[in-house]
């Protein structure tokens, strides 16, 4: 869907308002129900990959017998909030949303460029991970991730000290960044300037076709988009979040020992810091010690 020219993405959302009865419309009528020609609509159908229009009622067709009850359920529960909703139909489409994202990030996900950037991590002498805005909340928990895991990284939200931090970079590290445009410039900045250094560069995006994409020599995408009333919202970053998660695990899969060894220090290091009736232990150089 970003990737979508405006005319194309007009056409995506008519038929995902209701992928049923699209699937019955002829290309007139479809063209007329989202408001463009007949030749947009052989267009959107050749970026999508299929011959024309007759494919595309035929795939509409397949996916409702495939998912069968399910189909019109959950097309009416994932459409976007309204102004209008009510509270329970607020909670329901969140949810409903949320999960949804994860499900389609999983199921979109590239497995091969999953295992490579793991691999990249797994001998990274340093990683840094740049974003903005709401993504930065993704940074920071990639950041603690790999901090659990024994890694070297830093996530950086200024764009100053990204790029600060990426000119300090080698052919030895790995720079990740996060944007779901992928054309936020405080992202796309030190991430060229990580490629310049000699950097493995990953994106982390929803758009394929995006600038960040295109720059990093890796790319992961999610699902999960964002509306009107939701932008910066918890559906993008659940998506997001999805990978960070699969990176993690991966990660501790490949590191194995490394990493169990990793993680046991770590927790003992958090675990010594409060007593056993959850007060903070007295430094063993003397001197007064605050009770919280």
């Amino acid at each position: 869907m970003p990737s979508l020219s405006p005319v194309e993405r007009a056409v995506a959302e008519r038929i995902l308002a209701d992928p049923a009865a699209a699937a019955g419309l002829s290309i007139s009528q479809l063209a007329a129900a989202a408001g463009v020609s007949d030749t947009s609509i052989t267009r959107f159908c050749r970026t999508l990959g299929l011959r024309g229009y007759p494919d595309l009622r035929l795939a509409l067709a397949a996916a409702q017998v495939a998912a069968g009850e399910e189909f019109a359920v959950r097309v009416g529960a994932d459409g976007d909030i309204a102004a209008g909703d009510d509270t329970r139909t607020v909670v329901a489409k969140v949810a409903r949303l949320n999960a949804r994202a994860a499900e389609d990030t999983a199921a979109q996900l590239d497995l091969g460029a999953l295992d490579e950037v793991v691999a990249r991590l797994a001998g990274a002498r340093r990683v840094e991970v740049y974003a903005a805005g709401a993504g930065a909340v993704v940074a920071a928990d990639l950041e603690y991730k790999l901090q659990h895991l024994g890694l070297v990284c830093a996530a950086r939200s200024d764009v100053h000290r990204a790029l600060m931090g990426a000119a300090h970079l080698t052919g030895e590290d790995v720079a990740i960044g996060i944007s779901y445009s992928g054309r936020t410039g405080e992202v796309l900045d030190p991430v060229a300037e990580a490629a310049r250094r000699g950097a493995t560069t990953v994106a982390l995006t929803s758009d394929p076709g995006s600038p960040l994409a295109t720059a990093a020599a890796l790319v992961l995408t999610f699902a999960g988009r964002e509306s009107d009333l939701r932008t910066g919202a918890t559906v993008s970053r659940t998506a997001q979040l999805t990978v960070v998660d699969c990176l993690y695990v991966g990660l501790a899969q490949r590191l194995e020992e490394h990493a169990a060894q990793a993680l046991h220090r770590a927790q003992q290091a958090v675990n010594g810091r409060a007593g056993r009736d959850g007060r903070a232990q007295a430094p063993t150089g003397g001197g007064r010690t605050r009770h919280a």
